[in-house]
């Protein structure tokens, strides 16, 4: 057996300590983010899609925590427009009259009611929509643990990998045009690339032992991950396209599941070198010091930087049982966001959503009202989400 594939047995082990082991939990405490809540939003469509696209555009609206859909002759804001096969041409008026914005949303039907509720959401709340955001996620209800993608509410999910082996740790880039994640397809945990639109895939990281974790860069063009190739599992950032990655951290313990700040220059990470994991930031191009974030938790793993740059998100355990928890990047404390269970949470556009999974199943939760609702992927066995923003 040659070095170049070794799998150290203790690396793996400490690397699945990191991902999944007993985690303590500090007091649960409520974030705010100061938007408008309760807003409500006549819709009047008309044209042959005008009935499907008035049911898919109400619950993108609602979904948001923050609108509520009415009729078409209340509210504070009249959507009307014309549905098609084509698209959707959309309008937003405020109950007085003012034209907030006129504009033609293009492609398939579903696809552009979506944009035309981001575009709403947008407008009467400030806050970007996500409802036009792809979710990938895995999910081993063939036996085997395959890659599935779909949109965000859960609608045309589908497996995009049939290999019949593991895949892990997927991470959609921001526009949602690629996907990458960990695959044991060669026999060993490797990482490859997919190209959504064109379904090509390549294996961009294949080096001896762990080649794990990996996260789009904001703009797509670098990605992070953790690689145990020099002996012990460490932070290190490679061009998109494949080639020499640069190593970052230089520890005793085990560094994984790192995530990029919305700016691209900080990189937060889970890091045993102090004996138990915790959550670190460094630069994303040269760690000459790693910044402890002191949650309370003496456990903190997965953890995913909001859109906003404001939040942290992670995964956490209490009682036996994995919980949410969120670090705010200002204040440096963290609160606890779920009660009955929940693990590998990813932000959605808005800052204010997240995507997790708990018990096979996977959820939208409002950071703020900490209200969660089911995605019906009509998949089971899921786990793993990460969405596009």
């Amino acid at each position: 057996m040659t070095a170049l594939k070794l799998f150290n047995p203790l690396l793996r082990s400490i690397l699945l300590a990191v991902l999944f082991g007993s985690i303590t939990v500090g007091a649960q405490a409520q974030v705010n983010v100061d938007v408008p809540t309760n807003i409500r939003v006549g819709i009047s469509l008309s044209g042959s899609g005008s009935s499907a696209a008035t049911e898919v555009l109400s619950a993108d609206l609602k979904r948001t925590g923050m609108i509520s859909p009415v009729g078409a002759g209340s509210g504070d804001y009249i959507a009307s427009g014309e549905a098609t096969d084509s698209g959707v041409t959309g309008k937003l008026v405020k109950k007085t009259g003012e034209e907030v914005f006129s504009q033609t949303f293009s492609g398939k039907p579903r696809a552009a009611v979506h944009q035309f509720a981001d575009a709403i959401t947008k407008a009467v709340t400030g806050l970007p929509g996500f409802a036009s955001s792809k979710l990938a996620f895995i999910s081993d209800a063939t036996g085997a643990k395959e890659l599935y993608l779909g949109d965000i509410d859960g609608y045309g999910a589908h497996a995009i990998t049939h290999d019949g082996v593991i895949s892990a740790s997927p991470s959609l880039s921001h526009d949602g045009s690629k996907l990458t994640y960990t695959s044991y397809k060669s026999g060993y945990p490797d990482i490859y690339l997919i190209d959504l639109s064109s379904g090509s895939r390549n294996r961009i990281a294949f080096f001896p032992g762990i080649n794990s974790g990996p996260a789009f860069s904001p703009d797509g063009s670098q990605i992070a991950m953790t690689l145990s190739k020099d002996g012990n599992p460490e932070v290190y950032v490679m061009p998109a396209s494949g080639g020499s990655p640069t190593r970052l951290t230089r520890t005793r313990g085990a560094e994984t599941s790192p995530s990029w700040s919305p700016t691209g220059d900080r990189l937060v990470y889970s890091s045993d070198d102090r004996g138990s994991p915790q959550l670190f930031i460094s630069s994303s191009t040269d760690v000459s010091e790693m910044d402890h974030l002191v949650t309370g938790n003496s456990y903190c793993t997965k953890p995913d930087w909001s859109p906003d740059g404001k939040l942290i998100c992670f995964t956490t355990r209490t009682g036996g049982q994995f919980q949410i928890g969120v670090f705010d990047v200002a204040s440096r404390t963290a609160h606890l966001i779920t009660t009955s269970g929940g693990q590998d949470p990813a932000w959605a556009a808005d800052s204010r959503h997240l995507v997790y999974s708990n018990n096979g199943h996977l959820y939208l939760l409002d950071v703020v009202s900490h209200q969660s609702l089911p995605i019906d992927t009509a998949v089971g066995g899921a786990g793993e989400p990460t969405v596009s923003r």
